[in-house]
């Protein structure tokens, strides 16, 4: 084969590749034989202990509003923070090894395009890049550092179709853009590198809630209250008591309560902003703050309000507190500001104020991304918390026992001996005296199950007051230590608590608040008045509607006897006195007579009226 035969051909194999590679949608660099020089190598060939990353920054670009986002981390002298979010602290340690593991040894596959111009078409534009011009198809930038220096540094475009796992990358400072296959384990979400659980108690912690529902007024600068709600309850195991509820008429409606609960427990940060210079932990004001400040003007925006208090000037809010002890003894102070709609960008760290944005009046509000997609815009709230110890959340303090009062012994005195009188014995008149026959009927009559006693109990032996007490004092002191620890452990957790808000104010999702901020309406509900008995009738008997039944009817009045005419015989209690026998006549022989037994408790039935006329008449 003569070589022009030969040219031809090879020129006709290329001409059928790259027409293949175009109608796949692929591109042509497979055929440059000098981009094939370092496939198969590693990007970064010196970098191979994940361990050595201090920081990372990820940069990303937003094609709808033109806007370039970033987020970084960094360990700044030990502490690790996020820079990109204000330097708010950050539990990044273990995320970046895992980021930084996932990059070590990337390696170079294919080539998939050697020139700018497919750049655009495999999504591996600059993020970071300043020419305006270049909107679309923009990647991700991923840098890995170590103290500064660069240890990475990839943009990461387009997944490639039917291969999973695999992307289009490249170095920013090259052309050739490459297939690589990545296992990346990062997340550039905010809460995923913080710790989000924004209070960080418990349900069964809860032990004391307070709404205090208030507004600011503006014009005068103070309070006007609304309503005061408290919840409270001893311990875990028992229901939540709101004071002032009318028991009677009221009932607490406790999945309300539950729900508030629950929502305190599940409080999560999904955004951030440093407190301005000059606002302490508790919310006061240093002296040389001025209220027409910027910096507060525009936290009046957030619905937040200076207002002059005994203790100088505070910042409270105009949605009202919510209060919270735990049983560890921390008493939260959540502040409620307004509601406002933001991309997740904006909801994080806000949206940057624009040169020039500032007048009189001070910064403006943050405005959301105007040309961002509805569904992306979110709702959120602005919330200060302040901490302070609160003892009452531990429960009663132990009560020192009291020592019994010291006993002197008793004089002993001689005691006197008086001449015992002899009283007459007393003669009770025969009337009085019940014959034998009625005694033994009483004591016939007596309860069989009462056993007469004779002996006194014995009593039982006394306490030395003396031991009792030094077992109360005892016990005292190992719930005293036990108490003052429990102080102690509170204080700290204070300490550590108020180190955490102190520079910071956050955002929380907007239902969070929905779900706290409760009114006495929301918490009461009436109570249902008990359901009259119906009146039932047994079954298989129907109410007789005959003349005998039927009230007013001859048949349903009681029947009337005549009352008797026979005299009551004697009763036994008295009995008939006897005449006194006459000088000389033997008195007879005393008869017996058996004691009448009480008539039973039925009353007995009349008998009918004698016709006879009573004798002597």
């Amino acid at each position: 084969m003569n070589p022009m035969n030969r040219t031809l051909i090879y020129v006709g194999v290329a001409v059928v590749s790259v027409s293949l590679a175009i109608w796949k949608g692929l591109p042509t660099p497979e055929i440059n034989p000098q981009a094939f020089a370092n496939v198969g190598e590693p990007f970064f060939p010196e970098f191979e202990n994940p361990n050595d990353a201090t920081g990372i920054r990820v940069v990303i670009f937003n094609p709808d509003t033109a806007e370039q986002k970033s987020f970084e981390v960094k360990n700044q002298g030990g502490e690790w923070k996020i820079p990109s979010h204000y330097n708010y602290p950050a539990d990044g340690k273990d995320q970046l090894t895992k980021t930084a593991a996932s990059l070590v040894a990337v390696r170079r596959g294919v080539v998939a395009g050697e020139s700018e111009l497919d750049f655009e078409r495999l999504g591996v534009v600059d993020p970071a890049s300043e020419d305006s011009s270049k909107i679309r198809g923009r990647g991700e930038r991923l840098t890995l550092t170590k103290d500064n220096n660069v240890l990475l540094d990839l943009i990461i475009g387009h997944k490639v179709e039917n291969q999973s796992g695999y992307y289009y990358v490249r170095k920013p400072d090259e052309k050739l853009t490459f297939i690589a296959q990545l296992d990346l384990e990062l997340s550039t979400k905010f809460n995923e590198w913080i710790e989000p659980d924004l209070l960080q108690v418990n349900t069964t912690d809860l032990r004391a809630i307070t709404i205090k529902d208030y507004f600011v007024d503006e014009a005068s600068r103070r309070i006007v209250m609304r309503d005061v709600l408290e919840l409270n309850r001893p311990d875990s195991s028992t229901p939540w008591k709101l004071e002032k509820l009318e028991e009677e008429t009221e009932d607490l409606k406790t999945a309300e309560v539950n729900s508030m609960i629950t929502t305190l427990d599940e409080l999560k940060i999904v955004g951030v902003r440093p407190k301005p210079p000059g606002v302490s932990a508790d919310l006061k004001l240093s002296g040389e703050v001025q209220t027409r400040d910027l910096s507060l003007l525009d936290l009046q925006t957030k619905g937040y309000y200076v207002v002059p208090t005994q203790n100088g000037m505070e910042l409270f809010a105009n949605e009202g507190d919510l209060e919270v002890v735990t049983s560890q003894g921390v008493q939260y102070v959540l502040r409620f500001g307004e509601v406002f709609t933001g991309s997740e960008f904006d909801i994080e760290v806000g949206s940057a104020l624009k040169e020039g944005a500032e007048d009189a009046d001070g910064p403006k509000e943050e405005a959301t991304d105007a040309n961002a997609n509805s569904s992306d815009l979110k709702q959120s709230r602005y919330l200060f918390v302040t901490v302070a110890f609160n003892e009452s959340g531990l429960g009663p303090a132990p009560v020192k026992p009291t020592p019994p009062a010291e006993t002197k012994p008793e004089e002993t005195k001689p005691e006197e001996t008086k001449p015992e009188e002899t009283k007459p014995e007393e003669t009770k008149p025969e009337a009085e005296t019940k014959p034998e026959a009625v005694q033994e009927n009483a004591e016939s009559n007596a309860d069989p199950t009462v056993e007469p006693t004779t002996e006194k109990p014995e009593a039982e032996p006394k306490e030395d007051p003396q031991q009792v007490y030094e077992a109360a004092l005892k016990k005292y002191e190992e719930d005293l230590a036990r108490y003052e620890q429990q102080v102690e452990a509170g204080q700290k957790l204070v300490a550590e608590l108020n180190a955490r808000f102190a520079d910071w104010y956050y955002v929380i999702d907007a239902a969070s608040f929905d779900k706290l901020h409760k009114t006495r309406e929301d918490l009461v509900e009436k109570k249902e008045p008990p359901a009259e008995p119906k009146p039932t009738t047994p079954e298989g008997n129907t109410p007789s509607t005959s003349a005998e039944e039927k009230p007013g009817s001859p048949a349903s009045q009681p029947e009337l006897k005549a009352p008797s005419t026979e005299k009551p015989a004697a009763t036994p209690e008295k009995p008939a006195e006897k005449p006194e026998p006459k000088a000389g006549t033997p008195e007879p022989a005393s008869e017996t007579k058996p004691v009448e037994k009480p008539a039973p408790a039925t009353e007995p039935t009349p008998e009918p009226a004698s016709t006879e006329p009573p004798k002597g008449s």
